[in-house]
């Protein structure tokens, strides 16, 4: 088991893998405890939420997809291609603002960034464990030298060896307009 896992439900500390609920199918939920979530389904268990702050079962849906993307490093960008599809790729978020807003990086001169120059209608999609969000909006290519600096992160340098400078570094904000999530078994909706 690595790192601590606290049950997002209640708070209590999962030391033990047989402490982790379950999924509807039997394998292992790692955001609850075999005390408040099981088979999928969640026991109920509301006394013991004043353990721990914040658990993500008690949030709002749309501060849950954002706790989800804060856990999963890579979403799926689709941008749409010269036939008109939808071109998906994997990209690491450097930064996001709940999920209205995700900036990502890239090449200048890549595929993503043609797309997006040609038509900027995108979506992203990302999961864990049983849940899904799926946003469309826009995307656009920032080349700003001030907004190239503001988002720079030191692991960069292997992408763009020349740094803030690089000729080929640029950033996607990606612009949420509408969110379809799919959380703790129950799906939702919304619009931005």
């Amino acid at each position: 088991m690595e790192g601590k896992h606290i049950c997002q439900s209640c708070g209590t500390a999962i030391d033990s893998p047989d402490l982790f609920g379950t999924h509807g199918d039997g394998h292992m939920n790692e955001d609850y405890c075999i005390n408040c979530y099981q088979n999928g389904v969640f026991i109920s268990n509301q006394d013991a939420m004043r353990h721990h702050p914040d658990p993500k079962r008690w949030m709002k849906d749309e501060d849950k997809a954002s706790w989800i993307i804060d856990r999963c490093g890579y979403v799926t960008l689709s941008t749409i291609d010269e036939q008109g599809f939808p071109r998906p790729v994997a990209i690491d978020v450097i930064q996001h603002d709940g999920i209205r807003e995700i900036w990502m990086t890239t090449y200048r001169n890549s595929v993503k960034a043609m797309h997006i120059f040609s038509n900027p209608k995108a979506g992203i999609s990302f999961a864990r464990e049983a849940d899904s969000i799926s946003l469309t909006g826009t995307a656009e290519v920032i080349t700003e030298k001030d907004m190239l600096r503001l988002y720079w992160k030191d692991f960069s340098i292997h992408y763009y060896p020349d740094g803030v400078d690089d000729e080929n570094y640029c950033l996607i904000r990606f612009s949420a307009k509408t969110a379809k999530l799919w959380i703790d078994g129950k799906s939702s909706a919304l619009s931005f």
